[in-house]
């Protein structure tokens, strides 16, 4: 037999680095590392469930922060639509996950 085909010959003869593998190894060592997801209490969940009730009922302008693996983030605009299937609502021209909601205000006009 071929000494290429024994063991792993065949790929111990082709290892190599492109550049842009190099670029993005060395892009991760240098990213802030991620933050893990905060796990919400029931008494939190119910919180952010009545006050998205009470947004959609009345049409006010609710502030949502919203949990990114880098840094929360803010989005306020009015609820537009509830997809109750995919857990999820439309603020501000964007779908947001209900699962990554950590709270919710309504601002007072």
């Amino acid at each position: 037999m071929s000494k290429k085909l024994e063991n792993n010959g065949l790929w111990e003869s082709s290892r190599m680095m492109l550049p842009e593998h190099k670029e993005r190894i060395i892009a991760l060592n240098h990213e802030p590392e991620r933050r893990t997801k905060p796990v919400l209490d029931p008494q939190q969940w119910e919180e952010i469930n009545d006050r998205l009730s009470e947004a959609s009922q009345t049409g006010e302008v609710v502030q949502l922060r919203v949990w990114n693996p880098r840094g929360d983030r803010v989005i306020s605009g009015s609820l537009v639509k509830i997809d109750v299937l995919g857990y999820r609502i439309f603020v501000d021209g964007q779908w947001v996950k209900l699962a990554n909601i950590l709270e919710v205000t309504i601002s007072s006009s």
